[in-house]
């Protein structure tokens, strides 16, 4: 399993909101050169980049902080306002290596079928649930499809990684929503499923790799010190 360190950012700021809910935002005062090369130092090849002004404005706000952090070392793993076709080749164009997208392979499935063409498995598809339900454009609005629907239409194009948020878990520290991704990976046996939201301990990395998880990204429990990165990717990466 990989454990993707996870950086939300907004106003060029290192945030992380609660639910979803932008709202509850807290600011972090950690900068984001030091933070990157601290995930490096630790022993991670990603960085999940998280652009949340641009999730909840509709297009992309911190492309100029992909370069920044490719220059670290770190592979970057990219979204939050990519809705279009134009913003997609310019996330690419700045450096990242992968982007996911949810609200746009949601509302547009020809757009879904052709950037799985052009790109392949460079595009994740960004499952955010919220309760059961899928939620799209920065969690404000009903996706109006099943999660399980959804993927199945995305895996009939190709696709077979997907980013799963329980966006009701996110940033609680709660630990990870384990029901709902089981049920996912049993309904989906042939694909992989990085698990996001609530994670606040070794013990739920272990498990989501018990479980059969490909990934889990970490947020708010590496700026507050509930895990330690170094420990985390030890325990992912041990038999």
């Amino acid at each position: 399993m990989i454990v993707f360190p996870a950086m939300d950012l907004y106003g060029g700021e290192i945030v992380r909101l609660r639910q979803g809910k932008f709202g509850e935002r807290t600011v972090y005062p950690a900068k984001v050169g030091e933070t990157a090369k601290s995930f490096l130092d630790a022993g991670s090849e990603w960085i999940h980049l998280i652009d949340l002004q641009g999730a909840e404005e509709g297009a992309p706000r911190h492309l100029s902080f992909i370069g920044r952090l490719k220059e670290t070392g770190l592979l970057v793993q990219y979204g939050g306002g990519l809705r279009s076709e134009e913003d997609i080749a310019a996330a690419f164009e700045a450096g990242a290596d992968r982007l996911y997208l949810g609200s746009v392979l949601v509302k547009d499935r020809f757009l879904a079928g052709r950037m799985y063409d052009v790109y392949g498995s460079k595009v994740i598809p960004a499952v955010d649930i919220r309760n059961g339900d899928v939620v799209i454009s920065g969690w404000k609005e009903a996706g109006g499809i099943a999660p399980e629907a959804l993927m199945e239409r995305l895996r009939a194009i190709g696709y077979r990684l997907f980013l799963v948020t329980a966006v009701h878990r996110d940033g609680m520290e709660t630990g990870p929503d384990r029901e709902m991704y089981r049920r996912l990976l049993s309904r989906f046996p042939d694909i992989g499923i990085i698990a996001a939201g609530g994670l606040s301990s070794l013990e739920d990395v272990r498990n989501l790799k018990e479980d059969g998880l490909a990934g889990a990204v970490l947020g708010r429990s590496l700026y507050e010190g509930s895990i330690r990165l170094e420990d985390a990717l030890r325990e992912a990466a041990s038999c």
